[in-house]
């Protein structure tokens, strides 16, 4: 109940995730506002830079975090299939895909590990307390706690979308629910 309750309090003073559209798979399309995400179906005309996923649709949060506390909201109700949480910078994002260094839930099918939902979501708050080694995800309609990964993070970490086969996901502003 204690996480519920901080993740709340914590999460009306955290700054708002956008997208980093140098880091989107070529199949992503992102909204103007670098909030959305949904999937193509069609690679887009993009540069193959170091940074770009190119195996698994998947994008980064332009900002990255070594420390404090950050809460953000994606709303995962359109997406059949979805992973979310966060990675190192340093993570493999060319050819395979990397199975340590993230820590996400997951719905449907997903690469890597992580989590596994088992129900279908509207929502997911995901918030990072970083100094103090943990990333707690919860369902916000229902206040559910989902899962908390705990570990000593060392390297700056990234928001982290991914959503497979038509579906689309957004960062919501916390204070607009």
């Amino acid at each position: 109940m204690n996480i519920r309750i901080k993740a709340a309090v914590d999460c009306v003073s955290s700054a708002p995730v956008i997208l980093d559209p140098n880091t989107a798979h070529p199949e992503l399309v992102l909204s103007d506002d670098l909030t959305s995400v949904r999937v193509s179906g069609d690679d887009q005309p993009v540069p193959d830079n170091p940074e770009r996923f190119d195996h698994y649709p998947c994008v980064l949060g332009s900002e990255g975090f070594n420390s404090g506390t950050q809460c953000w909201d994606v709303e995962v109700k359109e997406s059949q299939y979805w992973s979310l949480g966060v990675t190192t910078a340093s993570n493999q994002r060319k050819r395979d895909f990397f199975n340590t260094g993230v820590w996400c839930v997951q719905y449907g099918w997903s690469p890597g590990s992580g989590f596994d939902v088992k129900h279908k979501l509207d929502r997911v708050r995901v918030n990072l307390d970083y100094d103090g080694g943990t990333v707690s995800f919860s369902d916000p309609v229902t206040n559910t706690h989902l899962h908390t990964f705990t570990t000593s993070f060392t390297h700056t970490l990234f928001p982290f979308f991914c959503c497979y086969y038509s579906s689309s996901l957004r960062i919501l502003s916390i204070n607009s629910q």
